[in-house]
């Protein structure tokens, strides 16, 4: 296979030989002018002065005055203009994402050379229509005129009338736009192009310094490209060559072909290229499932190493002809990782956004904390927590903030810092540079740079500490070249805005945002060797033997057709300006004449189905398997990684030496004590039970910005604690029960100060309550004040004590001794009997129908709570022995019922009346049988640790993706 490139070469060296400097020769993109180098050299076989070369974009500079502007500088002047105009009261903020879009608008307008003036015509305008007819075509007055009358069917909305008012002015902010910048001697590409364009149609005179100019691979021209390579034609000074072979290009039903038949009648060849002969009977196309994006960057490796093997690739080090694809331009870096050591040399063409880099990620955090910064009602400046977090979290500034970092960071979880204030911060420099607030957008850049300056400092000591330099320095390298190439930016936007005079610090963040985007980091490499990783735009008039082609699914490469823009389609289609299927049929030329020549195409696509991916696969293959299928060999296959959907296996942990270890640090002399929640939980779910409490799993703890279940739970406790605290001892009467209920001023403060100790994790810290806290605030003291109101049907009784805490050795049997603890909410005395009080805030039942369900795997919910105040009762028993003792719940979400009772009940069948537990005792015998039971079945070593067979169990539990159930 000759590459379309070499052959063009090959045909002008045959006529001009020596001569060839005297031409220019214009390409698509600056990659295909240095293959066309390489090849001319091959060629030549020996040095020769090489011709000019340029892109179709550097020829139109070079032939006008103008001086192409930033983006971010373009849309500033066009604010200003806009502003001039009469729409002075709209903020930079508000105009940025509409200007972004008139920007390109503009640019199409002046690229496709539109009479502006008609295209934004007013609707006021349409009875003029049928008499301005020297301007318009019959189709641009239909388009005109069925716009606007499908816009005004209807009325008028809000919006409709924004619409209007905008449209009014947007050939006065366009001409406007472009006189301001004549003024300076600047433009954007569009209007670069229409100069030179329209300077071409009057035939005005150019300085012409090459003897010819030619055009070669072009394809979708714009109308603008079609004047000045109509004029060098006719002062004969130009040449065209266009890359049309493939008969899939060529085939008048594929989109692809839809600027071939206008291309070869206005601009045929002076010289007739020699015609490619394919090498092999029928190319290899392999299409390739993998469920991940970053999977199809790892399935790469296989790829290229298959190529080696089957010495596709002849030499690993020069594998220039072998190309590596990436339509969706995030998987750059999984790539590079991803290519196997075989590879000696690689050119990245594509370049690295920078908007990908840890640094920009880096800025954006920072951008989210100022847009963020609070005062608090001492005047202190406050952080919210997820964007302190968030930044603390960053790899750059873990790397230069040492051990502060994870210190704050473990110092917002632990007090539940919702927000964190500025004497939070500690004294380390980096920390001390973020975390300042910036009021004005002036302060931003020096805010920045000092930031970067000493990120980058970090960056170089690390280095210089890295004892294997080729592992790590060279990821340092990068990180540092991101710093470096963002601190451009921040000097590069700084120079753009000096002459602004207001934008808010949000905005200024958006710009440098916008600017970063627009920012790529070269990789160095070889251009003429090496394996080729690339973009879709750069294998422009490339030709390779071997292709893999990533993400290759629907959507993503064609990429999905967005119009954002803001002149209708009706009015683009009816004007020629560029529309979707213009689109469309741009890639689809792309796709097909990269394909036409090689021998070896691979084409991966992400199979996953889950969010807004539906794993469908690119257009592109579907019509390739249906429409050319005989010119292919085609394959098809899908990389599995043997997940299969039967059931998971059934997960049990033996109760190894080690296991049993660690099992019995439960027994007497131990360091740990059982709770009822742990016995439950084991009851339950015995693997819960091993995960929790022999191996300590938990819920990462994090910062609770709303009152959780516990914490609420916690609160209550504390609230009632408090309370009772004044009768320890005493006889509780309605009266005073009754007054209690009345002192709001006093149970404020009760419920803020127990706010101050849970939720903000600072008895100091006690506040009133504000916003959803307040709503939590007053649904405690609902429940408080029920609770008081139950509590007085109940009255006289005598309070014993609150959040009675107790731990305990309990003898199983000889060999067996096992540590418990607890803490019982509540114990009051009524008449002779002992009530042990369990407050619940959730709902549930008081009764059962015999003891042996409480130690049931199958049980329900409630059974757990009735077994907990049952165990509180028994241990409260082998301490005071002889009292009769009464377990009761308070269910929060039950007291407010007529019927509430809070005791234990006993109904031993559907037949009979509930019977209150008045002395449990009387069931102590069996529940101490039962209990052993338990225990010696924890503890025995023959006994694994299992999934629960009940999967309501499993609900709620934190290891459910653990155990798979």
């Amino acid at each position: 296979m000759k590459p379309f490139l070499y052959r063009v070469a090959n045909i002008f060296y045959a006529q001009f030989g020596n001569e060839l400097y005297k031409h220019t020769f214009v390409f698509p993109n600056k990659r295909a002018g240095v293959f066309f180098q390489k090849y001319l050299s091959e060629i030549a076989g020996k040095p020769i002065f090489s011709p000019t070369i340029v892109t179709i974009q550097e020829l139109f500079v070079e032939l006008s005055f103008y001086q192409t502007a930033d983006r971010i500088a373009l849309l500033t002047e066009l604010y200003r203009c806009y502003q001039q105009i009469g729409n002075a009261d709209e903020s930079f903020d508000d105009f940025l994402f509409w200007g972004e879009m008139l920007l390109n608008d503009f640019d199409d307008v002046d690229k496709y050379l539109i009479d502006a003036r008609q295209l934004f015509r007013n609707v006021r305008d349409l009875k003029s229509l049928e008499d301005d007819k020297s301007y318009l075509s019959a189709s641009q007055i239909e388009a005109i005129r069925r716009f606007w009358s499908n816009f005004m069917s209807g009325g008028l909305s809000d919006s409709k009338k924004k619409f209007q008012e905008t449209w009014q002015i947007l050939f006065e902010l366009y001409t406007s736009f472009r006189s301001a910048l004549e003024t300076k001697g600047w433009a954007y590409e569009g209007m670069t192009f229409r100069y030179v364009a329209e300077k071409a149609l009057a035939k005005d005179d150019f300085e012409l310094n090459a003897h010819s100019y030619v055009f070669v691979g072009l394809n979708a021209l714009t109308p603008s490209e079609i004047a000045l390579m109509e004029y060098l034609r006719n002062v004969g000074k130009a040449d065209f060559y266009w890359d049309y072979e493939s008969q899939m290009v060529n085939d008048p039903q594929n989109k692809a072909s839809f600027w071939i038949k206008d291309n070869l009648r206005r601009f045929p060849s002076r010289f007739e290229i020699e015609k490619n002969e394919r090498d092999c009977d029928k190319p290899i196309i392999e299409l390739i499932g993998v469920p991940s994006a970053v999977g199809q960057a790892k399935y790469v490796s296989q790829l290229l190493s298959q190529l080696i093997e089957t010495n596709a690739i002849t030499d690993p080090d020069e594998a220039i002809q072998t190309a590596v694809v990436l339509p969706d331009e995030n998987l750059l870096l999984p790539i590079l990782y991803s290519i196997p050591p075989e590879i000696g040399k690689i050119n990245v063409t594509m370049g690295y956004a920078m908007s990908h880099a840890s640094v920009a990620s880096l800025v954006n955090h920072i951008a989210d904390l100022q847009h963020n910064v609070r005062t608090s009602r001492d005047g202190e400046t406050v952080f919210y927590h997820r964007f302190v977090t968030a930044i603390l979290n960053h790899p750059l500034v873990k790397a230069s903030s040492k051990d502060e970092a994870e210190k704050l960071k473990n110092y917002i979880v632990a007090n539940n810092r919702v927000v964190v204030s500025l004497s939070d911060i500690p004294q380390q420099e980096l920390l001390q540079l973020i975390f300042k607030p910036i009021s004005d957008w002036r302060q931003i850049p020096g805010y920045l740079q000092l930031i970067l300056q000493t990120i980058y400092s970090s960056l170089t000591t690390e280095k210089l500490h890295i004892d294997e330099p080729k592992n790590d320095a060279s990821s340092i390298d990068l990180e540092r070249e991101f710093v470096v190439q963002y601190y451009k930016a921040i000097i590069r936007l700084s120079d753009t805005l000096k002459n602004v005079d207001s934008i808010s610090v949000d905005v200024y963040f958006r710009l440098l945002k916008r600017l970063a985007q627009s920012i790529s980091v070269s990789f160095s490499g070889e251009p003429l060797s090496g394996l080729q990783v690339m973009g879709v735009l750069e294998t422009r008039v490339l030709d390779f033997e071997n292709i893999i082609l990533l993400s290759m699914n629907e959507g993503v490469f064609p990429v999905k057709s967005s119009a954002n823009s803001f002149i209708p389609y009706t009015l683009r289609k009816g004007f020629g300006m560029p529309t979707y299927e213009h689109q469309d049929s741009t890639y689809a030329y792309h796709f097909y004449r990269m394909i036409g020549r090689a021998r070896r195409i691979f084409m991966l696509y992400d199979t996953r189905t889950e969010g807004l991916q539906t794993g469908e696969v690119s257009r592109y293959f579907t019509q390739l398997k249906f429409l050319y299928g005989d010119a292919f060999d085609i394959r098809e296959r899908v990389a599995t990684y043997n997940v299969f959907a039967s059931a998971m296996p059934s997960i049990s942990i033996e109760k190894t030496p080690s296991v049993m270890q660690k099992l019995d640090r439960f027994r007497a002399g131990g360091d740990l004590w059982l709770s009822a929640s742990q016995l439950n939980n084991y009851i339950n779910c015995s693997l819960q039970f091993y995960f929790s409490a022999i191996e300590g799993f938990s819920d990462e703890e994090v910062v609770s910005e709303k009152v959780e279940s516990d914490v609420f739970g916690s609160i209550f406790h504390r609230v009632m604690e408090q309370i009772y605290r004044r009768y320890e001892n005493q006889m509780v009467t309605p009266d005073a029960l009754s007054a209690i209920v009345k002192d709001d001023d006093y149970l404020n403060t009760l419920i803020e100060k127990a706010f101050a100790r849970y939720y903000f994790r600072d008895d100091a810290n006690v506040q009133p309550l504000v916003g959803e806290n307040y709503l939590i605030g007053e649904v405690i003291r609902s429940y408080v004040k029920q609770t008081l109101e139950v509590d007085k049907s109940f009255t006289p009784f005598r309070y014993i004590g609150s959040e009675y805490k107790f731990e305990t050795a309990y003898c199983v049997n000889n060999d067996l001794s096992v540590q418990f603890k607890g803490s019982i909410d509540r114990i009051d005395m009524q008449g002779d009997i002992y009530r042990i009080v369990d407050y619940k805030t959730g709902a549930g039942g008081t009764v059962f129908s015999e003891l042996p369900f409480l130690f049931d795997t199958s049980r329900n919910a409630d059974l757990s709570k009735i077994l907990q105040v049952f165990l509180y009762s028994f241990f409260y028993d082998r301490q005071f022995p002889g009292r009769k003792l009464s377990p009761a719940l308070y269910f929060m979400r039950s007291i407010y019922s007529e019927n509430f009772d809070p005791f234990i009940s006993l109904k031993a069948d559907s037949s009979s009346k509930p019977e209150r537990v008045s002395d449990a005792s009387v069931y102590f015998d069996e529940f101490t049988d039962l209990l052993n039971q338990c225990l010696s079945e924890m503890f025995n070593p023959d006994i694994p640790f299992k999934q629960t067979d009940n999967e309501k169990n499993c609900q709620y539990c934190p290891f459910k993706a653990l155990c798979g159930k």
